[in-house]
């Protein structure tokens, strides 16, 4: 009988802290609950993290994310989104923390496309004594390579883009010749051996460019994340280099390289816009600065136009 009451005492006071533990834990998470439910409403998603409450609310265009003393307010609108810090021990103060989908232009990425010469208000009628022009606008191609672009939005959706890139002109002559520069520095035609025939003519150049364009985006759907993009602006290049290149048979196959100014102007500036939806556009490219210097050749202005997939 004594060792029955020795053991019942024994563990009581083993039991009656953990049970007292055990309460006072229910105790916490009841308060946690009832403070759960006073503070939040019935619309809220809330768990209980440790000792701390987290909860998500969604009101309109406004989130609300709250865990113990922080709360962030998420707030949608046709300016973007918005996301602002606030914490309940400094009072009233609400700290505004960043803003997402900010105006975006469409203008740095990768773009191909075929190119040409005008020769006066968007012809591309050659002078008889400058026929050694013609190009063969199919076999003719430029490649654009941008950097991601810079952007100074007005709103979300209306803003300025610009960005540096690499103009890359590949002129395919049509004719059975190239160009060839003589000691005055005058362009002239370059002409092959009598019984030779040129299978591939060509001019490239390669120019770095500073495009600037003033671009509007049009929402195609309910939340403004789809846009239909229409920009235009002004284009800056520098010429970095230049060579022609021809290819011709003659008891096998022969080619030939020659790297040279050809009197091109080193400075040309023009005007480029172009149209899309999303990341795909449509551009056009014209300089109004004459491809050759002043009379020391044909006065040719270059153009471009093609397709281009941006980085955006």
């Amino acid at each position: 009988m004594k060792r029955l009451i020795s053991s019942i005492v024994i563990v009581s006071f083993i039991v009656t802290p953990l049970l007292s533990q055990n309460e006072d834990k229910m105790d916490k998470l009841e308060n946690l609950e009832n403070k759960e439910q006073k503070e939040f409403p019935n619309d809220t998603v809330s768990v209980v993290v440790g000792n701390e409450i987290f909860s998500v609310q969604e009101s309109g265009d406004e989130t609300r994310i709250t865990l113990g003393n922080k709360e962030y307010r998420v707030v949608e609108d046709n300016e973007g989104v918005r996301v602002y810090k606030h914490d309940k021990r400094d009072g009233d103060k609400e700290f505004y923390s960043r803003k997402h989908d900010r105006f975006r232009g469409h203008l740095g990425g990768l773009e191909f496309g075929f190119n040409g010469w005008l020769t006066d208000y968007w012809s591309t009628s050659l002078q008889p004594e400058d026929n050694y022009f013609d190009i063969n606008t199919a076999k003719s191609n430029v490649w654009n390579l941008y950097l991601p672009n810079i952007n100074l939005g007005f709103t979300r959706h209306f803003g300025i883009a610009t960005t540096l890139g690499l103009n890359m002109n590949n002129y395919r002559f049509d004719g059975n010749n190239n160009i060839v520069k003589d000691e005055y520095g005058v362009i002239g035609p370059l002409y092959p051996d009598s019984g030779i025939v040129f299978t591939k003519s060509k001019l490239h150049t390669l120019y770095g460019t500073v495009p600037v364009v003033l671009e509007a985006q049009i929402p195609v759907n309910g939340n403004h994340s789809k846009t239909l993009n229409i920009s235009a602006g002004g284009i800056g290049a520098v010429k970095f280099y230049s060579k022609n290149k021809v290819i011709w048979e003659d008891s096998g196959k022969h080619k030939a390289k020659s790297k040279d100014d050809f009197s091109l102007n080193v400075l040309r500036w023009g005007a480029t816009a172009r149209i899309g939806y999303e990341n795909f556009q449509i551009f056009g490219t014209t300089y109004f600065t004459p491809m050759f210097e002043q009379g020391k050749g044909p006065e040719l202005y270059p153009y471009e136009v093609g397709m281009a997939i941006t980085f955006n």
